[in-house]
C-alpha cells in the first residue's frame, strides 16, 4: 500500500494556472475530501482518464476554487499508481491553502524524485530513464533534450539489455558445459569463447566511443588518488605530472592536504588530485583534512586506487573488500614498487597496472590509459550523442575492462571466465537498475526536484 504524496509537477506561483500530482492508494478519496459537493462524491463514481470541473475547498471563510482534475486507475499512471492530476488557479494563497487541506486529510508532500522512484519500482521504467528525468530539466538546448529523449524512449535500455543478453547466453553456455560434464555437454573452448565475447566488446567499444570528452564544454577532468598512506600516491603524482608536487617521505601520512597536478598527454589534458592517504586521524585538523578528501572520492570522478604491490596479497585482498560498494564501478587499482625484489605474483590483480615511480617503469603507459580513461567521461549536455551521466558511464566502462581481461585470460579455464563474465554483467545490470543497491539508489532520486 503506497501512501498518499502530492507535489506541483509545474513552475511555483504566482502563474495563471498549476498543476498538482497526487499519487499513492487512495489519491482519489483524498481528492474527494477536498471537493464542495451535496452529497460527496465515492471513489468509484469518479471516470478515469475524463476531466472533471470540481470545486475545492482551500479556506473556511473563503469561496471554493474551481478547478478541472484528472483520475488515473493504479496500472494506468506514469507510477504505475492510483493518482490524480489537478489544474487549478495559480494564486500563491489558494495554492498554500489546498496543500494544507491535503496534509489534514492524510497526504504527505513528495520528497525529490519520489514520483519517478515509484515509476522505476513499479517496473514502468528503467533506471536509466528514471535518471534520465533529471538530466532533461537540466538540459540547456534542444540537441541535448533530443539526445535526452533518446534515453527516455529506451534506446540505452535497448542497447545495454544487447549486451547484457549476449554475455548471459555465453555464460550459460559455459556454465552448463561445468554442470553437466559427465552428460557430455561440452563448455566452449577459450578460442569459441573469445569469438563469442568480442562483439560484445566492440558494442560496448561503440558505446563509449560515441561520447563527447568533457562533463562540462572546457572543462577539464579529473582523476583522483586514493590509497593507504605509503601506497606510493605522491610519488606517483610526481611521476605522471613529471614535477616535484608532491613531498615524499617514508614517514605516513606526509599528505594532509590534496596536491593538483596537470597530466598532459597528445595534447589533452587531465587534473590529477593525491588526497590524504586512508588512515584514522591524529587530531582535529586532521580529521577535517580527511573528511574533506572523503568527501571529493564520494563525488562522481574516476578513482585510481593506489596499493603498494610490495604488501602481502592477502592484505591487498582485505583491503579492496572494505572498499565502498559505490566506488567499485569507477575504480582503476594500480600496483606501485614493481622494481623491488619482492613484488606479488604477476597473476594476482590482473587488471592493475604495474609501475615504479622510481625506475620510470610502466608510468608512460598508465599516462596514456588515464588520458584514454579520462576522455571517456561523463559527456556534454549539449551533445547529442547518447547521453550517459557519470555513475552510467562508469558501470559500462568497468564492465567494458572486466570483459576484456575475460578475453584475455580466457585460456585459464571455464571457471574463471564464468567468474569474470558473471562481474562484467553485474556493472552491465546495474546501469538499468536489476541489480542497483538501495543506498545508490537513494542517492541517485536524491538529486531530482520535486514533483518529479
Amino acid at each position: 500500500m503506497e501512501e498518499v504524496i502530492f507535489a506541483l509537477s509545474s513552475p511555483p506561483p504566482p502563474a495563471p494556472l498549476v498543476l498538482l500530482r497526487l499519487d499513492g492508494t487512495e489519491a482519489t478519496a483524498r481528492f474527494i475530501d477536498l471537493m464542495v459537493e451535496s452529497p460527496p462524491r465515492r471513489a468509484e463514481d469518479l471516470l478515469p482518464r475524463i476531466p472533471l470541473r470540481v470545486n475545492l475547498t482551500w479556506d473556511a471563510d473563503a469561496p471554493p476554487t474551481p478547478a478541472v482534475a484528472v483520475v488515473w486507475k493504479r496500472g494506468s499512471s506514469w507510477t504505475g499508481n492510483e493518482g490524480v492530476e489537478v489544474a487549478l488557479p495559480g494564486t500563491p494563497a489558494i495554492l498554500d491553502g489546498i496543500l494544507a487541506r491535503l496534509e489534514q486529510v492524510g497526504a504527505r508532500p513528495a520528497t525529490p524524485g519520489e514520483f519517478t522512484r515509484r515509476a522505476f519500482l513499479n517496473g514502468r521504467i528503467d533506471l536509466s530513464r528514471a535518471e534520465s528525468v533529471a538530466a532533461l530539466i537540466e538540459a540547456e538546448d534542444r540537441t541535448a533534450v533530443a539526445a535526452v529523449r533518446r534515453v527516455l524512449e529506451g534506446e540505452m535500455a535497448r542497447q545495454i539489455g544487447s549486451a547484457a543478453a549476449k554475455l548471459l547466453e555465453v555464460l550459460a553456455m559455459l556454465e552448463a558445459g561445468l554442470d553437466f560434464s559427465e552428460q557430455e555437454v561440452e563448455s566452449p573452448g577459450s578460442q569459441q569463447a573469445r569469438v563469442l565475447l568480442e562483439p560484445v566488446l566492440a558494442d560496448l567499444d561503440q558505446m563509449l566511443g560515441a561520447r563527447s570528452a568533457g562533463s562540462v564544454a572546457g572543462a577539464i577532468p579529473r582523476i583522483l588518488l586514493w590509497g593507504r598512506p605509503n601506497a606510493g600516491k605522491s610519488s606517483l603524482l610526481n611521476a605522471l605530472t613529471g614535477e616535484a608536487l608532491a613531498i615524499v617521505d617514508a614517514a605516513a601520512g606526509t599528505t594532509t592536504d590534496a596536491v593538483r597536478g596537470l597530466l598532459m598527454e597528445s595534447g589533452r589534458e587531465v587534473e590529477i588530485l593525491d588526497l590524504p592517504g586512508d588512515r584514522e586521524a591524529q587530531g582535529e585538523v586532521e580529521s577535517r583534512a580527511l573528511e574533506r578528501a572523503r568527501d571529493v572520492v564520494d563525488a562522481d570522478d574516476p578513482i585510481v586506487w593506489v596499493i603498494d604491490g610490495s604488501r602481502d596479497a592477502a592484505e591487498i585482498e582485505q583491503e579492496r573488500a572494505s572498499l565502498p560498494e559505490e566506488w567499485r564501478s569507477r575504480v582503476r587499482p594500480v600496483l606501485t614498487q614493481c622494481d623491488r625484489e619482492r613484488f606479488v605474483d604477476p597473476q594476482f590483480l590482473p587488471e592493475a597496472s604495474r609501475v615504479s615511480s622510481k625506475s620510470g617503469e610502466g608510468i608512460d603507459a598508465l599516462r596514456q590509459h588515464l588520458v584514454a580513461w579520462s576522455a571517456r567521461s561523463a559527456g556534454q549536455q549539449r551533445s547529442d550523442a547518447l547521453r550517459f551521466n557519470a555513475r552510467q558511464w562508469q558501470l559500462v566502462s568497468t564492465c567494458r575492462d572486466r570483459l576484456s581481461v575475460a578475453i584475455v585470460q580466457a585460456d585459464a579455464g571455464p571457471e574463471l571466465l564464468v567468474e569474470d563474465l558473471k562481474d562484467a554483467l553485474r556493472h552491465l545490470e546495474e546501469v538499468t537498475g536489476e541489480s542497483t543497491p538501495e543506498d545508490v539508489l537513494d542517492l541517485i532520486f536524491s538529486r531530482f526536484c520535486l514533483g518529479k
